[in-house]
């Protein structure tokens, strides 16, 4: 039974870190709540980098009620200072007789030192419950928090022969309105919207996002430009107040054309590579505590980091359209796989259903 009611406030938690989804990064996603005599107390979840994190808010709603209760986390408190004080310090200070943590927090300032703290204060502690709920949600904060580079996911609409667009390059529209407005909801859950430069001059698009759950959001828009061939009249110059746009270049293009589209309030960064490494871009957006980036092509981009390996979800729509066509652009083009034993598999598959499509997930 005890365990039981563990599940139920610990999936309150979760229902409250959830709602911290595109805003805390790069910070993770956490919930608490807390419990006295199977009533709840205080609850709370950590909004945005530099605000109160969840254990804080929740235990000053509780007051002195905290006393002898049972505080329900869906990750481990921090022990450091950062842009706020130590959770584990309010924990100790709020006197509570047990804490249900969901998982362990993987960032080395914190991993197994939290439970440490509370534990050698006497408190009784319990860490794993509902830990694969904690794995998914948090999914671009683990990579970011260990690797420094962050999470990627690779975004496709494509017709049932796998192309994305057709010989013309015609993609509009391959999915339907009810399935591009789920893309523009997802659109709002990740730091970076990854591009290349031949999308940007075909489809000159605004890569925003405009889903009204997401008011307010701004997302980097990051363009991958070898010879700096981004139109000074492209459209996105227009939302430079709903997010920054970066552009990644080599040192070979033009300055003069980089200089004109910084006066424009682009920031262009030259590589050091001698061609375009994504894997380059992809360490300087983590350095830049940009935790997660959802790549929406076009081929060429998507071909090149799926097979180096640089994704790790692959997220496309699968529309009733047969387009054909051997220079139509395909989601994964390249030479292929020789044998079938050498494709890429994808794991912990899901997929939905969105008016005529059919919306699959999978991690490489």
């Amino acid at each position: 039974m005890k365990n039981l009611k563990d599940i139920y406030y610990l999936q309150m938690a979760y229902a409250l870190a959830e709602k911290a989804k595109g805003w805390a990064s790069p910070n993770p996603y956490v919930g608490t709540v807390i419990v006295r005599k199977d009533v709840i107390v205080g609850y709370g979840y950590h909004v945005k980098p530099g605000q109160p994190h969840a254990e804080a808010v929740a235990l000053q709603r509780a007051g002195s009620l905290s006393l002898n209760s049972t505080a329900y986390i869906t990750l481990e408190p921090c022990v450091h200072w950062g842009k706020t004080p130590p959770c584990t310090e309010a924990i100790l200070r709020a006197r509570l007789k047990r804490v249900i943590i969901s998982a362990l927090d993987p960032n080395p300032l914190v991993f197994k030192k939290g439970i440490k703290k509370i534990k050698q204060a006497g408190i009784e502690v319990s860490a794993g419950l509902l830990e694969e709920k904690n794995r998914r949600l948090n999914e671009a904060y683990l990579k970011y928090i260990t690797k420094k580079i962050p999470f990627v996911t690779a975004k496709a609409a494509i017709s049932v022969d796998g192309k994305i667009a057709t010989r013309k390059f015609s993609s509009r529209w391959i999915s339907s309105p009810q399935t591009r407005k789920y893309f523009h909801l997802l659109r709002g859950e990740y730091d970076a919207l990854l591009v290349g430069i031949n999308t940007l001059v075909k489809d000159d698009p605004l890569l925003t996002v405009r889903h009204p759950n997401w008011k307010g959001k701004h997302i980097m828009r990051v363009i991958l430009d070898s010879h700096l061939r981004f139109p000074l009249a492209a459209k996105i110059l227009s939302t430079l107040s709903q997010g920054k746009i970066f552009v990644f270049s080599l040192k070979k293009a033009s300055p003069r054309k980089a200089e004109a589209l910084r006066k424009k309030g682009v920031d262009v960064v030259f590589l050091s590579s001698p061609t375009l490494d994504i894997k380059e871009v992809l360490t300087w957006l983590g350095k830049n505590e940009i935790s997660s980036v959802l790549v929406e092509g076009g081929s060429r981009v998507l071909t090149s980091m799926l097979e180096e390996r640089l994704v790790d979800k692959v997220i496309v729509s699968i529309s009733p359209k047969l387009i054909g066509g051997k220079h139509a652009p395909s989601l994964l083009q390249g030479e292929g796989a020789d044998f079938i034993k050498n494709s890429i598999h994808l794991k912990r598959k899901n997929s939905f259903q969105i008016d005529e499509d059919i919306i699959m997930e999978g991690y490489l």
